[in-house]
């Protein structure tokens, strides 16, 4: 993962924990991740205490026990983690002992039994995590895990990876936000004898095998770039990039930006993405810096591209209702009927477009009174989802119209195809995402003038 936070305060703090640990027998022997968060107290007018609040934490276990003196307590509760251990961990045990003349059948049999009652204990084990995350709410497990399967359809998480939850900046994150401080600054560094990953005394970002997972639902972002000057998002599809009109349109982006980094400016938004839509977003945390990143979306200089699933079939001509999915071949094109005639596999759509006042938020097309959308378009494949054809397409929009992508496939004078899961111009099924994704983002970094490019998978198959 990427730093969340500027670390150079937490890393001074570190520094003390570091001699601390060097000049005593605390935690003698202990090899694994040290954490340093600094918080803040918040004043009742919303403003930040200048004292540090430094808190520390510790990866996984000492000495089998959870909690130390010191450090900032574990997710779960010692007493009821030795209760469902003990369910099966004699078992376990039994099981991982490899008998004489033990065959082949009767070690996959052995193998099989222990996993799954391995993962059985795992799953006991998780059913005592709690995380207080951003917004003060709890989360267990089995939120995040619905969390991850809703914006993922490649693999259905089915169960965590051990130790996920025991890291370092999850429990700092969660007891901060427990006791209402401001979190400022994360640092972690390694403690132990070196080996290929780690080397003593050296700092490093909380982990993408475990924290990747549990942070950016805890966090309420999931920040994939951050300096002092801008920060790049992941925008999950279903919030608002900015505020809207009253209480209940104020979860956004952009305040769960502000939120996190209380030194952000009022407004650090350069550009949006519609609700229903996910992926890059980039925010300026000084004026400089989105003034700059503004006059760069206005004048046409960022390149954006976006991955869309369209509901139906694009470019051939032909009814695949009767044709079985794996008969398809990769560019979409069923070359086993000679029959079918491929056309056009990439072009560019301009349509004249604005709000439809009658029928708010949509947008009509006006050949008159319209601003041009101009989209460049390229097809990917064509594939079955669900039973039905689908097709995916990536967009590259030259200008930056409101549903300009939406618009250009549902309208007649563009695919007339609407993209799947769209409730404005096409259809949606209950619990189902609009399936665009905003996947790549360039532009100049407006202090360095650096090129930036940023990639971002989509969280649906494509």
């Amino acid at each position: 993962m990427f730093y969340q936070l500027p670390t150079k305060l937490a890393e001074k703090y570190s520094l003390d924990l570091m001699n601390e640990l060097e000049s005593t027998d605390l935690m003698s022997g202990f090899e694994g991740m040290f954490g340093v968060l600094v918080c803040k107290e918040k004043n009742e007018d919303g403003s930040l205490n200048e004292k540090d609040i430094v808190l520390r934490s510790f990866s996984g276990q000492f000495n089998g026990v959870w909690n130390h003196d010191g450090f900032v307590p574990a997710l779960l509760n010692q007493e009821e983690y030795d209760k469902v251990v003990a369910v099966n961990d004699k078992k376990i045990h039994e099981l991982t002992e490899v008998p004489e003349n033990e065959t082949t059948e009767e070690r996959i049999s052995r193998d099989e039994k222990r996993i799954a009652l391995c993962n059985e204990s795992l799953a006991r084990i998780y059913s005592l995590y709690n995380f207080t995350c951003f917004d003060k709410t709890k989360k267990t497990f089995s939120h995040i895990k619905e969390y991850l399967n809703y914006n993922s359809s490649h693999k259905e998480l089915k169960l965590f990876p051990t130790g996920v939850g025991d890291c370092c900046a999850p429990k700092l994150f969660s007891f901060a936000f427990s006791k209402n401080l401001q979190p400022v600054s994360l640092a972690e560094f390694y403690w132990g004898k070196p080996n290929t990953n780690f080397e003593p005394r050296k700092f490093y970002p909380p982990c993408d095998a475990k924290c990747s997972l549990i942070l950016p639902s805890m966090l309420g972002v999931n920040i994939l770039y951050r300096d002092d000057d801008i920060i790049v998002v992941n925008k999950p599809s279903g919030l608002l990039a900015v505020p809207g009109r009253g209480p209940d349109k104020q979860d956004c982006i952009v305040n769960r930006i502000k939120n996190l980094f209380p030194e952000c400016i009022e407004q650090p938004s350069s550009h949006r993405l519609d609700m229903d839509t996910s992926g890059l977003l980039v925010l300026g945390f000084t004026t400089e810096s989105q003034r700059s990143l503004s006059i760069q979306f206005q004048n046409g200089e960022v390149e954006k591209k976006y991955i869309a699933v369209i509901d139906g079939v694009l470019g051939v001509k032909c009814n695949f209702e009767n044709h079985a999915a794996d008969k398809l071949s990769p560019n979409g094109l069923a070359d086993f009927n000679p029959e079918i005639t491929p056309v056009t596999t990439e072009g560019q759509i301009e349509l004249k477009f604005r709000l439809d006042v009658d029928n708010r938020p949509h947008q009509i097309y006006d050949e008159v009174n319209g601003k041009n959308g101009i989209t460049l378009w390229k097809k990917l494949r064509i594939w079955k989802m669900n039973g039905r054809n689908v097709t995916s397409v990536e967009f590259e929009p030259q200008t930056g119209r409101t549903h300009q992508l939406r618009l250009a496939s549902a309208s007649k004078l563009g695919f007339g195809i609407p993209i799947v899961g769209d409730n404005l111009y096409g259809s949606q099924d209950e619990g189902q995402r609009l399936l665009l994704h905003s996947s790549y983002l360039s532009f100049n970094h407006p202090v360095t003038g650096e090129k930036m490019e940023f990639f971002c998978e989509p969280d649906f198959r494509y």
